[in-house]
Protein backbone atom coordinates (compact mmCIF):
# COMPACT_ATOMS: atom_id res chain seq x y z
CA UNK A 1 0.00 0.00 0.00
CA UNK A 2 0.87 3.41 -0.71
CA UNK A 3 -0.22 6.08 0.48
CA UNK A 4 0.47 9.70 -0.25
CA UNK A 5 -0.55 13.30 -1.77
CA UNK A 6 -1.27 13.88 -5.33
CA UNK A 7 1.31 16.61 -5.43
CA UNK A 8 4.03 13.99 -4.67
CA UNK A 9 2.34 11.49 -6.92
CA UNK A 10 4.16 11.71 -9.88
CA UNK A 11 7.75 11.15 -8.32
CA UNK A 12 6.76 7.54 -7.86
CA UNK A 13 7.99 5.14 -10.60
CA UNK A 14 4.93 2.97 -10.75
CA UNK A 15 5.48 1.91 -14.33
CA UNK A 16 4.27 2.92 -18.33
CA UNK A 17 0.36 3.05 -17.41
CA UNK A 18 1.05 4.85 -14.39
CA UNK A 19 2.84 7.89 -16.33
CA UNK A 20 0.50 7.94 -19.12
CA UNK A 21 -2.40 8.10 -16.79
CA UNK A 22 -0.98 10.31 -14.34
CA UNK A 23 -1.69 13.82 -15.78
CA UNK A 24 -5.02 13.11 -16.86
CA UNK A 25 -5.96 11.69 -13.47
CA UNK A 26 -4.80 15.08 -11.69
CA UNK A 27 -6.92 16.99 -14.54
CA UNK A 28 -9.94 14.93 -12.29
CA UNK A 29 -8.52 15.86 -8.93
CA UNK A 30 -8.39 19.14 -9.44
CA UNK A 31 -12.40 19.45 -9.88
CA UNK A 32 -12.42 17.92 -6.43
CA UNK A 33 -16.32 18.16 -5.55
CA UNK A 34 -17.42 19.77 -8.71
CA UNK A 35 -16.22 16.79 -11.12
CA UNK A 36 -19.60 15.22 -11.93
CA UNK A 37 -20.04 11.80 -10.85
CA UNK A 38 -19.82 8.94 -13.45
CA UNK A 39 -17.13 6.76 -15.09
CA UNK A 40 -13.61 8.03 -16.81
CA UNK A 41 -11.26 6.93 -19.09
CA UNK A 42 -7.74 7.78 -18.72
CA UNK A 43 -4.45 7.28 -21.21
CA UNK A 44 -7.27 5.71 -23.79
CA UNK A 45 -9.04 3.61 -21.62
CA UNK A 46 -8.83 -0.13 -20.64
CA UNK A 47 -9.38 -1.07 -24.55
CA UNK A 48 -6.25 1.11 -25.15
CA UNK A 49 -3.68 0.23 -22.05
CA UNK A 50 -5.06 2.72 -19.84
CA UNK A 51 -7.73 2.64 -17.09
CA UNK A 52 -11.68 3.82 -15.74
CA UNK A 53 -12.15 5.81 -13.35
CA UNK A 54 -15.33 5.34 -11.00
CA UNK A 55 -16.60 8.93 -9.60
CA UNK A 56 -19.69 8.70 -6.66
CA UNK A 57 -20.84 10.39 -4.27
CA UNK A 58 -22.38 8.73 -0.62
CA UNK A 59 -23.26 8.38 2.61
CA UNK A 60 -20.06 6.59 4.36
CA UNK A 61 -20.64 3.60 6.26
CA UNK A 62 -20.17 2.56 9.82
CA UNK A 63 -17.75 0.07 10.55
CA UNK A 64 -20.21 -2.71 11.20
CA UNK A 65 -22.09 -2.14 7.90
CA UNK A 66 -18.59 -3.09 6.02
CA UNK A 67 -16.81 -5.90 4.61
CA UNK A 68 -12.88 -5.88 3.69
CA UNK A 69 -12.95 -6.93 -0.24
CA UNK A 70 -9.74 -8.02 -2.35
CA UNK A 71 -8.56 -8.10 -6.38
CA UNK A 72 -6.28 -10.29 -7.97
CA UNK A 73 -5.71 -8.83 -11.53
CA UNK A 74 -6.21 -4.98 -10.32
CA UNK A 75 -4.81 -2.62 -7.45
CA UNK A 76 -6.89 0.43 -6.48
CA UNK A 77 -6.18 4.01 -6.61
CA UNK A 78 -9.03 5.62 -4.09
CA UNK A 79 -8.91 9.30 -3.37
CA UNK A 80 -11.53 11.23 -1.81
CA UNK A 81 -12.20 14.75 -3.44
CA UNK A 82 -14.50 16.14 -1.17
CA UNK A 83 -15.64 15.47 2.50
CA UNK A 84 -13.50 12.90 4.64
CA UNK A 85 -13.24 8.66 4.85
CA UNK A 86 -11.04 5.67 6.64
CA UNK A 87 -10.14 2.37 4.74
CA UNK A 88 -9.14 -0.01 6.49
CA UNK A 89 -6.36 -2.08 5.16
CA UNK A 90 -4.43 -5.14 6.49
CA UNK A 91 -2.15 -8.18 4.04
CA UNK A 92 -3.58 -10.92 3.45
CA UNK A 93 -2.19 -14.12 4.53
CA UNK A 94 -4.14 -16.76 2.35
CA UNK A 95 -5.93 -18.11 5.51
CA UNK A 96 -8.59 -15.83 6.10
CA UNK A 97 -12.41 -16.94 4.87
CA UNK A 98 -13.71 -15.70 2.10
CA UNK A 99 -17.17 -14.99 2.02
CA UNK A 100 -17.97 -14.21 -1.62
CA UNK A 101 -15.66 -14.54 -5.00
CA UNK A 102 -16.42 -13.14 -8.34
CA UNK A 103 -13.96 -13.81 -10.76
CA UNK A 104 -15.76 -12.04 -13.13
CA UNK A 105 -15.45 -8.71 -11.26
CA UNK A 106 -12.00 -9.35 -9.59
CA UNK A 107 -13.29 -9.30 -6.22
CA UNK A 108 -13.65 -11.10 -3.14
CA UNK A 109 -15.44 -10.39 0.33
CA UNK A 110 -14.25 -11.90 3.75
CA UNK A 111 -16.04 -13.41 6.95
CA UNK A 112 -13.66 -12.36 9.50
CA UNK A 113 -12.15 -9.03 10.73
CA UNK A 114 -8.57 -9.32 11.45
CA UNK A 115 -7.49 -8.16 14.56
CA UNK A 116 -5.30 -5.73 13.44
CA UNK A 117 -5.45 -3.27 10.23
CA UNK A 118 -3.74 -0.22 9.11
CA UNK A 119 -6.57 2.36 9.08
CA UNK A 120 -5.76 5.53 6.30
CA UNK A 121 -7.96 8.58 6.96
CA UNK A 122 -8.13 9.66 3.62
CA UNK A 123 -8.86 13.76 2.63
CA UNK A 124 -8.76 15.57 -0.08
CA UNK A 125 -5.34 15.79 -2.11
CA UNK A 126 -4.92 12.37 -0.83
CA UNK A 127 -4.82 8.76 -2.24
CA UNK A 128 -4.13 5.32 -1.33
CA UNK A 129 -2.54 2.44 -3.76
CA UNK A 130 -3.76 -0.75 -2.96
CA UNK A 131 -2.33 -3.62 -4.32
CA UNK A 132 -3.40 -7.55 -4.65
CA UNK A 133 -2.49 -9.17 -1.38
CA UNK A 134 -4.01 -6.31 0.22
CA UNK A 135 -7.41 -6.61 1.46
CA UNK A 136 -9.31 -3.14 1.80
CA UNK A 137 -12.48 -1.66 4.18
CA UNK A 138 -13.15 1.31 2.01
CA UNK A 139 -16.15 3.69 2.52
CA UNK A 140 -16.15 4.31 6.43
CA UNK A 141 -17.35 7.24 8.44
CA UNK A 142 -14.75 9.59 9.49
CA UNK A 143 -16.33 13.25 9.94
CA UNK A 144 -17.96 14.10 7.24
CA UNK A 145 -21.61 13.20 6.02
CA UNK A 146 -21.00 12.74 2.48
CA UNK A 147 -18.20 11.99 0.46
CA UNK A 148 -17.24 12.44 -2.76
CA UNK A 149 -14.48 9.62 -4.52
CA UNK A 150 -12.37 8.50 -7.22
CA UNK A 151 -11.59 4.96 -7.93
CA UNK A 152 -8.97 4.13 -10.37
CA UNK A 153 -8.37 0.13 -11.38
CA UNK A 154 -4.93 -0.27 -12.61
CA UNK A 155 -4.00 -3.68 -13.81
CA UNK A 156 -1.75 -5.11 -11.22
CA UNK A 157 0.72 -6.60 -14.09
CA UNK A 158 1.62 -2.94 -15.10
CA UNK A 159 2.96 -2.03 -11.63
CA UNK A 160 6.75 -3.15 -11.70
CA UNK A 161 7.61 -5.20 -8.68
CA UNK A 162 8.81 -4.27 -5.86
CA UNK A 163 12.98 -3.78 -5.39
CA UNK A 164 14.22 -5.98 -2.66
CA UNK A 165 16.26 -3.37 -0.43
Amino acid sequence: MIVDTFERGAQYDLGACWSALYPELMELVRQGGNLPDGRYLLAGGPEKGGVAVSVESYEPRQEDQARYESHERMADVQAVLSGDEFIDVFFLSGEERKSMVDEARDLAFYEDKPGCAARVHLTPGMFALITPGEAHMPCLRASSGRVKKLVVKIPANSLPAPRSV
